[in-house]
């Protein structure tokens, strides 16, 4: 039985989970979602279909929310989808859901992981309090300890639902999430080049939404921003910062993902 994953990784979490998932499944073809966005439809054979992306301000990334509806699912398949979060889920694998019953299809089964902070942006108070009113999030495992489990239950087409986090902590979390969303696409509109940058252009390079172009030795962000802070991780002198920057973080990504497994996605 093939299946195909697509998956949205900025800093590798995500594709790193991709991967390890691909390693237990027979006859697995990864896509990436920033290429696969590009056509104006996206279809495929496989007869399961599976989604891997982290969570983004308690919910879908917006290029996840707008590859979705690209998706053309003419047959009953088994779908599943992985959301890798690095403090709750929140709503995002029931908006998931949502996104698919509308296109005819279903959600088979959903599960939250925790995953390495990609995000340089500071915590704040609303965010500390949606955090602690989810009384599951000490019980949410990271990828590789779900791997076996997971794996597992795709071959054998369990049916789960959709993993989220407590009811009160989903309520606020998609107020949160439909907030921020509305923001994220020109929040490169508060971005400040250091005079660390040496116009290398990587930034360019592993921007999902090719948001980003060189102009003058200088980067020039065009206001169509998933906010996933690519740019910002990858630089290799740490040049890009932005409003609500939070200085006290290094720069993370995956260890075992390097930048030319994102520029190839």
């Amino acid at each position: 039985m093939k299946t195909t994953i697509y998956y949205f990784s900025a800093t590798g979490n995500s594709l790193q989970m991709a991967r390890n998932l691909a390693n237990e499944l027979d006859n697995c073809e990864l896509v990436s979602i920033a290429k696969a966005i590009q056509q104006e439809n996206v279809e495929t054979n496989s007869e399961r279909i599976g989604l891997i992306f982290p969570v983004y301000a308690w919910g879908m990334p917006r290029i996840v929310t707008d590859f979705t509806a690209k998706l053309k699912l003419k047959d009953q398949r088994y779908i599943f989808a992985i959301a890798t979060c690095v403090a709750i889920p929140g709503n995002t694998l029931l908006e998931l859901q949502k996104l698919l019953k509308q296109k005819g299809a279903n959600l088979d089964a959903g599960f939250a992981v925790s995953a390495g902070r990609s995000s340089l942006i500071k915590k704040n108070k609303l965010d500390e309090i949606v955090i602690c009113l989810d009384s599951k999030r000490k019980k949410i495992k990271n990828g590789d300890a779900r791997l076996i489990e997971i794996a597992s239950a795709i071959k054998n087409l369990e049916k789960r639902p959709p993993e989220t986090s407590s009811w009160g902590a989903n309520i606020f979390s998609s107020m949160l999430h439909n907030v921020a969303l509305k923001s994220f696409k020109t929040f490169d509109s508060t971005f400040m080049i250091t005079d660390a940058c040496k116009a290398c252009g990587n930034c360019v390079k592993v921007c999902p939404r090719s948001n980003i172009t060189l102009e003058n030795n200088r980067p020039v962000f065009h206001h169509n921003c998933e906010l996933c802070h690519a740019c910002i991780q990858w630089c290799p002198c740490f040049a890009i910062q932005h409003s609500n920057f939070d200085g006290s973080l290094k720069q993370y990504h995956h260890p075992a993902i390097r930048m030319s497994d994102i520029i190839a996605a």
